[in-house]
């Protein structure tokens, strides 16, 4: 029961958050291509090349890598809260799997909200000089990409950790985080970290002023009520 709601709650946090972070992002994406629009020249670069050898190689030959990247996220989570991981394995023949002692919908849903290539990118970004700044943009938006098109592919109904959590709620929250991983992505494209905090809070306000406004509306449709 507890756990139950405890989804909820985190669904509705999800909810409001997809808002807020949606209108920080296109407020960064904006500015970005006002103020700095070199920036997004190699990051969709990447993006349209990973695209492109997607539809006329990979989409052939590289299932294996989508399959190790995909359960060592599962990997990585199940450690981060300390479960004990039984089994890790993956092949090319499609097959992969990870066993651990004890779950929860986050190591569950990881794979699917979590671009680990990209994290890695935007981890070592700003400790990058300046004048690389170009390349890693471009690989922000391959492997960003690879990330996206593999959620298409693994996304659906008959998926067991998608039906373990049930679709609506793997929606929600895959949707949001992936939102979040989008926005952090352009706001780091400048090439540091204050940035990418400028995006964070500004996902915060939003949020913040999307629940004071429905707050607002419940008190005035609950005087009305009353009166």
């Amino acid at each position: 029961m507890l756990n139950y709601i405890g989804k909820i709650f985190f669904a509705v946090l999800c909810s409001l958050g997809i808002i807020g972070f949606v209108r920080a992002t296109l407020i960064f994406l904006g500015n970005t291509s006002l103020q700095n629009p070199q920036t997004m020249i190699p990051f969709l670069i990447g993006s349209a090349f990973y695209l492109v050898l997607w539809i006329f190689v990979f989409s052939r030959r590289e299932r294996f890598w989508s399959i190790l990247e995909h359960e060592l996220t599962h990997l990585i989570f199940a450690t981060l809260f300390l479960k004990r991981v039984h089994t890790f394995y993956a092949s090319r023949d499609g097959d992969g799997r990870v066993e651990v002692e004890g779950d929860n919908f986050i190591i569950a849903l990881s794979p699917y909200f979590f671009p680990l290539l990209t994290v890695v990118i935007l981890l070592i970004k700003p400790s990058i000089s300046s004048q690389f700044q170009f390349i890693l943009n471009g690989l922000l938006g391959f492997t960003l990409m690879f990330h996206f098109v593999y959620l298409l592919k693994e996304f659906h109904p008959s998926q067991p950790d998608l039906k373990k959590n049930g679709m609506l709620f793997s929606i929600i929250v895959v949707g949001f985080f992936n939102i979040f991983f989008v926005g952090v992505c352009i706001a780091a494209l400048a090439g540091n970290w204050s940035d990418v905090g400028g995006f964070v809070m500004t996902g915060i306000a939003e949020c913040r002023f999307m629940l004071e406004n429905i707050g607002r509306v419940v008190f005035q449709e609950t005087q009305s009520f009353l009166i």
